[in-house]
């Protein structure tokens, strides 16, 4: 249980596959993330594909933000912060085997395991999953909005984050 007086220990998780274009946005925002002055409560890790491999990275972490790319309702260039609900699905996907873990079947096996942290999504919608290292523009656009996000909420200790995103649970 959390101390009240105490800052949550928060793990800003950036994931994808930096080497299919816009996959790469959660990699990308967390490597411009590490340059930033952000608390000595919050950790930036770039997670990549490591599924089951970051399961012993949450220990510890009372708030976890993934960064990742959704296909949402939002344009290209946009961000979308949300938090995740007890329902949320990838929509059309099927987990065939132990390679295909994402974030979210990494969260719900985190939970099976006794621990409940408030989890949140930081998505953009990706333009082209593709072999490449850069991201497209729109996409690029994203992440420097995801940076300053992450930035401004990280210095109020995250607390406008927790008052707004009772409206906008997924």
């Amino acid at each position: 249980m959390a101390d009240e007086n105490r800052p949550a220990a928060t793990l800003i998780l950036g994931v994808g596959n930096i080497i299919m274009g816009d996959e790469g946005f959660g990699v990308h925002v967390v490597r411009r993330l590490e340059e930033s002055r952000l608390p000595g409560h919050v950790r930036v890790v770039e997670g990549g594909v490591g599924g089951f491999n970051l399961l012993g990275l949450l220990e510890g972490v009372e708030r976890l933000i993934v960064v990742d790319v959704m296909i949402t309702d939002k344009p290209t260039g946009e961000v979308l912060f949300f938090k995740a609900g007890p329902d949320m699905a990838e929509p059309g996907k099927r987990v065939l085997s132990f390679h295909q873990i994402g974030a979210l079947e990494l969260v719900r096996l985190w939970g099976l395991l006794g621990h409940e942290p408030e989890v949140f999504f930081l998505v953009t919608r990706p333009v082209k999953l593709e072999c490449g290292m850069e991201l497209s523009p729109p996409v690029q656009e994203a992440a420097g909005k995801a940076v300053k996000l992450l930035e401004e909420l990280s210095r109020d200790d995250f607390s406008v984050l927790e008052r707004s995103c009772r409206l906008c649970t997924l």
